[in-house]
């Protein structure tokens, strides 16, 4: 199954409007190893039980994750040392101010050979479009990425320092039980298909 295509009514400015794209294998390939990640969850579960928002940083992407599609990187800018994906992220949207990048973290998967793919916790920058510039992976076929693009510079690894939002309390303890905070998010990217029909 290379290619779906989903359809999926949305609200933009007040009026509603359908939206029709494919999900790439890659795509599928990716939500599907969430999914299953996710159900694998314990459902006694403290986490579960006391109520939070979120049962697991699984369940947090597949709800409010978006999907967004792999770009080559523009003339001029290189691609960073591989393995340190969430600071190479922070640092390519803070030295190109002019490409208005948005950091952008959750799960990529990577091509490994001969129908293999790694789903891994990763990190990438988002353009205004919503496509992903990926300073750590090469861009080919087969790459998927799912995460969330967030709105506030401050809350972006330091581009030297930093570790990842998703992998680490307090910051994914607290959204996990408290949810997403007005604002954290920029709207880019498409929805993760829930309930949409096949075209």
């Amino acid at each position: 199954m290379a290619d779906q295509r989903f359809s999926l009514s949305t609200r933009e400015d007040g009026v509603m409007a359908d939206q029709t794209w494919r999900l790439t294998q890659s795509e599928d390939q990716l939500l599907s190893y969430l999914r299953q990640a996710a159900d694998a969850i314990d459902p006694s579960a403290q986490p579960i039980l006391e109520g939070w928002a979120y049962t697991s940083q699984y369940d947090l992407l597949l709800r409010e994750g978006r999907l967004f599609s792999p770009a080559p990187l523009p003339d001029g800018v290189e691609r960073l040392h591989p393995g340190f994906c969430f600071t190479n992220s922070s640092q390519l949207a803070d030295e190109h101010p002019e490409l208005r990048l948005t950091y952008c973290e959750g799960f990529g998967t990577a091509p490994v050979g001969a129908g293999q793919a790694l789903h891994t916790p990763h990190a990438w920058a988002v353009t205004p479009e919503g496509l992903a510039l990926d300073a750590t992976w090469p861009t080919e076929p087969g790459t998927a990425y799912l995460g969330l693009p967030f709105a506030d510079p401050s809350t972006w690894p330091h581009p030297l320092l930093g570790r990842s939002l998703l992998q680490e309390p307090p910051f994914l303890v607290d959204v996990l039980r408290s949810g997403l905070p007005d604002g954290l998010l920029v709207d880019l990217g498409r929805p993760v298909p829930r309930q949409a029909s096949r075209v």
